[in-house]
């Protein structure tokens, strides 16, 4: 996603110049250009041909990019911000019409799982650092705090100018679709009216850093996730080597890209709930750690977090809770599909396991299978919701209800399959240690 935005700086700064020839296509009814998603492949490989060949100077370029960033946010937003004139009642300045300013707040609020899928990174690095973990504390916060001050910033700036033939910001922003080039994004539109074309070409510089840095911090990120699941015997032991996992995602992220930008939305959607369950089992997992050391604060911090994370699954879970759609049809159908990878993955665990208790597996089948089967009914329910006619309706029946059909079923059959392998082995183990604590004696032998 990081890299599919690049064609946005790309159009900014240089207009639809990459945009030439036949070469282009349509997916879902967005046109892609292969000049536009060749600026993508040549960063992704740039950064995976870098994380091998020169890891130190990356870091390095890393820092930079990061300092770039904070300082042409900086720049501009103290440039821009003064221009800065809002006008009008509370829902005006809110821009929310037929609803509360607080629940429009409410609703961005949820959207916050996926920020922080970038400040976790900091997570997956621990075993490597050479300080002590506890410092990390201080530059999770002050990333958190930066980054909002950023996002708070960028938000004003976009409705510091409006082009001609606009009342208000409030007109502008709702007119976006109709409007193309730098018109189209309105923090560039802002930062070029008013510091002219310098301050287009600092947008881009901190627009592009945010991009490079997100890309190596995601790179980190797999790599070093996959490299755990070797560790565990998930995933095999090749992904254990970086230049083996940095190849794999580098081809992934590149076959992903010729999609588009617009194709890989439900990707983002379907981040956002991961983050909620990892965090949310993360918190339990404190929660239930704390409770066997006694430790009362992590214990009030685990009770909070795995509340605060239910909270946002039922959300993101359940459509039209809040003012935005937090999942699509397509969401849905990645969550799908993702559930039967995990059943997979799940049924090689057990199968290749030394592990000798196994009483968490009927419940993780179980809850595993019940969210899969949620996905696909809200998937197909979507699809039918946004049917034009009868005649589509029907088809959807017929093809898209198949679908759903198999996988439950596929999906069922794992299940059953993983819960009965479990059941042999602790059948087996029970009976090991029966005969270990009641030998045969001799004459029971004659």
């Amino acid at each position: 996603m990081n890299a599919t935005s690049l064609f946005l700086v790309i159009r900014m700064v240089f207009g639809r110049s990459l945009q030439i020839g036949y070469y282009h296509y349509n997916i879902a009814g967005n046109d892609i250009f292969m000049g536009e998603v060749g600026a993508s492949i040549v960063a992704l490989a740039s950064v995976g041909l870098l994380f091998i060949n020169a890891k130190p100077f990356l870091q390095r370029f890393q820092t930079i990019l990061a300092i770039l960033l904070l300082a042409g946010v900086a720049a501009i937003a103290a440039i821009c911000l003064p221009h800065l004139r809002l006008e009008g009642d509370v829902q005006s300045l809110f821009g929310v019409r037929g609803g509360s300013p607080a629940f429009a707040i409410f609703s961005i609020v949820l959207l916050a799982p996926w920020a922080f899928v970038g400040f976790e990174v900091i997570s997956l690095e621990t075993a490597h650092f050479d300080f002590k973990i506890r410092k990390t504390r201080w530059i999770v916060l002050a990333s958190i705090l930066l980054s909002g001050l950023v996002y708070i910033a960028l938000t004003l700036v976009g409705v510091c100018s409006t082009p001609d033939g606009y009342a208000s910001w409030q007109e502008y922003i709702l007119g976006l679709d109709a409007l193309d080039g730098v018109q189209a994004v309105p923090t560039f539109f802002a930062a070029k009216s008013i510091m002219g074309s310098g301050g287009l070409i600092l947008m881009a510089i901190a627009a592009l850093a945010a991009i490079l840095t997100g890309m190596i911090a995601a790179y980190r990120a797999t790599t070093r996730v996959l490299s755990t699941m070797a560790e565990d015997r998930i995933l095999s032991e090749k992904f254990s080597r970086t230049t083996y996992s940095i190849l794999t995602i580098m081809v992934v992220s590149i076959v992903t890209s010729l999609f588009g930008r617009n194709t890989l939305e439900c990707f983002m959607e379907l981040t956002a709930l991961g983050a909620i369950i990892g965090f949310g089992y993360t918190s339990a997992s404190a929660w239930r750690l704390a409770r066997k050391t006694g430790n009362r604060r992590f214990i009030v911090t685990g009770i909070v977090g795995t509340v605060i994370s239910a909270a946002f699954a039922v959300v993101q879970l359940i459509p039209k809770l809040t003012m935005l759609e937090t999942m699509s049809a397509n969401a849905f159908l990645l969550l799908t599909l993702w559930c039967l990878l995990g059943f997979l993955f799940y049924m090689r665990i057990v199968t290749r396991s030394k592990t000798t208790a196994f009483s968490g597996t009927s419940t993780t089948s179980v809850v595993m299978f019940a969210l899969l089967l949620y996905s696909a009914v809200m998937w197909l329910g979507k699809k039918l919701v946004a049917a034009e006619s009868v005649q589509e309706i029907r088809e959807m029946l017929r093809v898209e209800g198949g679908i759903m059909l198999g996988v439950i079923f596929i999906a069922l059959g794992v299940m059953l399959y993983i819960q009965n392998l479990a059941r042999k082995q602790q059948d087996a183990l029970i009976a090991s240690h029966a005969a270990k604590e009641d030998p045969p004696r001799p004459d029971d032998a004659a």
